[in-house]
């Protein structure tokens, strides 16, 4: 039952008909373990269509959210990609379908940031930083990118800890644990997944408002991690 429900979610983009009929074991892992998260977008009528990526994609994240034509598009890319079964093995066991759900609902924030037309702002009262009008303007233009990326992907990690409070509340302080190793791998300081002050107020699930929809339970944790963000 579980592969014909997937099936019917899918959209094979750019592949022949008589190609890639079927789900990957590694895919249908991925997919069955952030099921709860997709039934859930689609009780809340968000667009959101999953595309399988029918060509190798090494090095790819396992998944990630695009935007076409007012839609969001859940994107697995998994074929001939090592890290997505390496992503998996990484993950307790007992943490495994927690996990994914976390991962599977972060990439929903974006899906709700974009939908309702914010994506890339900020809140009312608050504004970008302001560059020295001498700067390189390439440099100023990467460093509004950075700042304007980790802020969707700081937003996005709170919905996935604020899902994670409400669907696996024993497992919240392990999740946390696992996300907040995950993205203590940064390049740079500030660089565009450095999402780690919005983290840490998120570190006990206290932060969060009562209530049972992640994005609304997010959104002040997110803005009070903004004040903190340059």
């Amino acid at each position: 039952m579980w592969n014909a429900l997937l099936l019917s979610l899918v959209v094979l983009c750019s592949l022949p008909a008589a190609a890639g009929s079927a789900l990957t074991d590694t895919e249908t892992r991925w997919l069955n373990a952030g099921w709860p998260v997709l039934s859930y977008a689609k009780q809340h009528q968000l667009p959101i269509d999953v595309v399988v990526q029918p060509q190798p994609s090494p090095g790819a994240a396992p998944l990630a959210m695009g935007f076409v034509d007012g839609r969001c598009k859940l994107v697995l890319s998994m074929r001939g990609n090592p890290e997505a079964e390496t992503t998996l093995a990484k993950i307790e066991p007992a943490l495994l379908n927690a996990v994914v759900e976390a991962m599977t609902a972060h990439e929903l924030g974006h899906c709700w940031r974009y939908v309702h037309g914010a994506w890339h702002t900020l809140p009312a009262g608050f504004a970008d930083i302001t560059e020295d009008p001498d700067a390189d303007p390439q440099r100023v233009a990467l460093r509004r990118d950075m700042r304007e990326t980790r802020r969707e992907e700081g937003f996005a990690d709170l919905v996935g800890l604020a899902w994670t409070l409400s669907r696996h509340a024993q497992q919240y302080g392990q999740v946390h644990a696992w996300l907040a190793r995950f993205r203590d791998d940064q390049p740079v300081p500030g660089s565009h997944h450095d999402t780690r002050a919005w983290i840490r107020l998120a570190k006990d699930g206290q932060a969060f408002p009562a209530g049972d929809n992640p994005f609304e339970r997010a959104w002040p944790v997110w803005q009070q991690g903004l004040l903190s963000d340059d």
